[in-house]
């Protein structure tokens, strides 16, 4: 096929990552705000962020569709949810424990649950994943759960073969995303990972300090967030930092907007196609 002839994808999958309270939560709610739908997958209860009217006032709260997924250390339900979420169709998860098909709650009638089959998601429907950081856990968690419900669980020591298990589904999950056709926003932390050329760089959590330097790939845009001058600035050019990854595949960037103006909407209105 010419270059010419090639039509690429219209939907967009956006990785923001940055320190603890450094805006992340608060710039990704925002585009709730711009008009779009927001399907939330809330991994660790960063939703409450977005109760203050301060950041997201309350007529846009009805863009914002949650659905909790309390994951923790005994009960690593994430990494199966999410995964099963990106392999599409309808899903039924249920409220009280954030699982697919819940064999619990199927038997209760009056138990709440959200549906949502993300290839149907429109041009105007971003799924949010708050945050890869959570899910990167719950993917170690569940290969030694065994190993932590037993006497003394808590002092278990990770094992080269239960690294290699959370990176083998961290991958899987992280190419459901970079291959369905659908507008995605993950949230994550930041943490150092020595280069290639023996430089230590930022780079956002998503497993190991390996897997996590090469999880950009995976991403039309990176964005890091942090504060500087007591404001709040968000960069996605490749030329911002020479240790921070950030960057982007569109000619777009928001690198010089700063404090309330930030916005990251203009990396899902995808001017390439």
């Amino acid at each position: 096929m010419n270059l010419n002839d090639y039509t690429s994808s219209s939907r967009s999958k956006v990785l923001v990552y940055g320190p603890p309270k450094s805006g992340k939560t608060a710039l990704v709610g925002k585009l709730a705000a711009a008009g779009f739908q927001l399907h939330w997958l809330d991994l660790e209860n960063g939703i409450k962020t977005l109760l203050n009217p301060a950041i997201l006032e309350p007529k846009y709260r009805g863009n914002v569709n949650v659905i909790p997924i309390p994951d923790h250390r005994l009960y690593p339900v994430a990494i199966d949810t999410v995964r099963e979420l990106l392999r599409g169709g309808l899903k039924r998860i249920c409220v009280a424990h954030g699982k697919v098909a819940c064999p619990i709650c199927s038997k209760q009638p009056d138990a709440k649950h959200s549906e949502l089959d993300i290839l149907k998601l429109g041009a105007k429907d971003i799924l949010i994943i708050d945050s890869m950081s959570q899910l990167a856990n719950s993917a170690m968690n569940r290969g030694i759960l065994k190993e932590l419900q037993k006497p003394g669980g808590e002092e278990y020591k990770k094992t080269f073969t239960d690294y290699a298990v959370q990176g083998s589904l961290m991958e899987q999950v992280l190419s459901f995303i970079q291959a369905v056709d659908v507008n995605i926003c993950v949230i994550s932390h930041e943490m150092e990972s020595e280069s290639l050329e023996g430089r230590e760089k930022i780079v956002p959590v998503a497993g190991t300090r390996n897997f996590s330097l090469t999880s950009a790939k995976y991403f039309d845009s990176v964005v890091y967030c942090t504060v500087t001058n007591k404001q709040h600035r968000a960069h996605s050019s490749t030329t911002y930092s020479p240790t921070i990854i950030t960057g982007s595949r569109l000619p777009v960037s928001i690198d010089d907007i700063k404090g309330d103006g930030l916005d990251i909407s203009p990396l899902f209105f995808n001017p390439l196609t």
